[in-house]
């Protein structure tokens, strides 16, 4: 099997206006949102009109920096570029639309990546000429005024001889001030979940150790990017992927890479279309938003699946190799035939064991440095038993070593 890539699968999320309703504007505008694809020292600002997407191009826009003003137009996607600010500046951006003010709340360029900010017209949020002051106030509770945002997608590839499972989160902030959890935010993968890890442009409040993603707070006012990717190594015909937030989800949208015989299903997303990119198909499913600890199940019927019986031939050829080098063990002989018989025996059970090694590695059952581990231990016992078979001389290591 061979995937398509994930950027054109993103690509089909994104572009489907029907399936992704936007975030409120009013709880964007002029807030800083943390961009650790653009280049140290951007700033991007954004001027829309009513509503995201509705973009606002040929606008003046300023950025303070330090007590000096920059000047930058937005383009036909209603974006200003600034480059070069430099980290830990503090600044604000500003423009005039249709003789409204707007401000952006006053923010510090980090250190590493850039920073978006979005300025709505339209909608009375103008300032009157002072820049707004970042919001201040108690901090949320656990889950208060956060949830998981309607640009949030999940995404099935087939790569190989593996599926590759992507959750693009993206953690909103609504309540106008940074929000400090009573407990950290813990996603806990499918027990079938291999290789878990964050994509670039995560958040660094988000952790992952083995199948659990932690995002510690504060968590700041808007968007925090958790993107995480993992893979499954085995599976039947059918699998059931099921997974909890510890947040709610405003809206569902997935898409999975289409093959030949494949059906989708879920509960939360049984609006199911199909569309293509560039040659490749995919499902494209979607449905309302769910509470927190809620499962979201998606069901993936006709998989192309691995067949356990190779596996099963192997082991059982390593058992019948390890029952002969036993049986030669036990016939008698002389005392020189007895010590080569214990040195075959020897051998046999190392192949035995060898085989049954690469089988369990093959069939995803073996992380792979266990897996290295103890085959590097298996190899160098084997070497040992063949020297001493070609020398003619006793099993090395007083018998032990494979035999136990």
């Amino acid at each position: 099997m061979r995937g398509a890539s994930l950027g054109a699968l993103c690509f089909v999320l994104y572009a489907l206006p029907a399936i992704a309703q936007m975030p409120d504007p009013r709880a964007m505008h002029g807030q800083a949102i943390p961009a650790g694809e653009l280049p140290a020292g951007s700033v991007t600002v954004r001027v829309v009109r009513e509503s995201v997407g509705n973009n606002v191009p040929g606008v003046p826009v300023e950025l303070h920096v330090a007590g000096d003003m920059r000047r930058a137009t937005t383009g036909a996607d209603g974006r200003a570029q600034f480059a070069s600010v430099p980290p830990g500046s503090r600044v604000h951006a500003g423009a005039v639309v249709d003789g409204e003010r707007l401000e952006s709340s006053t923010f510090e360029v980090p250190d590493a990546g850039g920073v978006r900010t979005i300025l709505v017209a339209g909608l009375g949020l103008g300032a009157g000429g002072a820049p707004r002051a970042t919001p201040t106030g108690p901090p949320a509770s656990a889950g208060g005024g956060l949830s998981i945002g309607n640009n949030t997608r999940f995404a099935v590839e087939f790569q190989d001889d593996t599926i590759a499972v992507f959750y693009l989160l993206e953690i909103v902030n609504s309540s106008g001030a940074p929000a400090s959890p009573t407990s950290a935010l813990v996603i806990t993968l499918p027990d079938e979940a291999v290789g878990a890890s964050l994509l670039e442009g995560a958040s660094p409040l988000a952790t992952v150790s083995g199948p659990r993603v932690t995002i510690r707070g504060p968590l700041p006012v808007g968007v925090t990017a958790v993107p995480i990717a993992f893979r499954l190594e085995s599976w039947g015909a059918r699998y059931q992927l099921t997974q909890i937030f510890p947040l709610a989800l405003d809206q569902i949208a997935m898409g999975v890479q289409r093959l030949d015989g494949l059906t989708i299903e879920s509960p939360q997303a049984s609006n199911v279309r199909e569309a293509s990119l560039s040659g490749h198909a995919f499902f494209i499913a979607s449905g309302p938003g769910q509470p927190a600890g809620t499962p979201l199940r998606l069901t993936l019927a006709g998989l192309p699946h691995k067949s356990p019986v190779p596996l099963y031939a192997a082991l059982a050829l390593a058992a019948v190799v390890a029952g002969i080098g036993v049986w030669l063990a036990m016939t008698p002989g002389s005392g020189s035939d007895d010590g080569r018989r214990r040195l075959e025996a020897r051998r046999a059970r190392g192949l035995a064991a060898l085989a049954g090694l690469d089988a369990e590695h093959r069939a995803g059952r073996l992380p792979t440095p266990t897996y290295d581990e103890r085959r590097a231990r298996l190899l160098a016992d084997l070497e040992r038993v063949y020297g001493a078979l070609d020398r003619g001389g006793v099993p090395p290591g007083g018998g032990q070593g494979l035999a136990a």
